[in-house]
């Protein structure tokens, strides 16, 4: 490789992109979803449920959700019947509380069907991550093959210069001890 060769080639970092392999983050989709291959309305829906509810807001809200069932049942019952309803445990959803007992099945067999939404849709993100960074893994091993082979070239050239100025300093030593001799 020519001095000159080297002297074209670009200084500094590289300025490639680090999320180059990822196109399902790239900004060109704006408002697209995080995940591969894109989502669906309901696996958004289905990652925002699943997201509120794995929270402290979400636990607190149902817990008072539960008391002012339990209390409106009663309270109701109270004010329409007085004193007997509410001794006789006669409210709108009587004790052992089914509707409320059907309200919370039903939000178990959506949660379970939203988990499981949101998941399929994780995995496949995590599939093209994983493709990304193989791709990704490639190009850095083949871009250090070509600094390795850059700097094998470099070496060689050193090599030879060297032993170019190794032949010349003896030229020059024999030219000038030669010299001195004859002197």
């Amino acid at each position: 490789m020519a001095a000159t060769e080297l002297q074209q080639q670009p200084q500094g970092p590289r300025t490639l992109d680090p999320l180059r392999h990822h196109p399902h983050y790239q900004s060109s989709n704006a408002g697209a979803s995080p995940y591969a291959g894109g989502s669906s309305f309901m696996e958004r829906v289905s990652e925002a449920v699943a997201s509120g509810m794995g929270t402290v807001g979400f636990l607190l809200v149902s817990s008072g959700v539960i008391v002012a069932w339990v209390l409106s049942n009663h309270v109701i019952h109270f004010l329409s019947n007085s004193w007997t309803g509410l001794l006789n445990g006669k409210g709108f959803d009587p004790a052992p509380f089914i509707l409320l007992n059907l309200v919370f099945s039903a939000v178990a067999f959506y949660t379970g069907a939203l988990v499981i939404i949101a998941q399929k849709a994780q995995t496949r993100t995590d599939k093209a991550n994983e493709e990304a960074a193989a791709k990704h893994r490639d190009e850095l091993a083949q871009f250090q093959g070509d600094l390795l082979q850059k700097n094998t070239d470099l070496t060689e050239q050193i090599h030879t210069l060297s032993e170019k100025l190794h032949t010349l300093t003896e030229e020059v030593h024999e030219a000038t001890c030669k010299r001195r001799g004859r002197a």
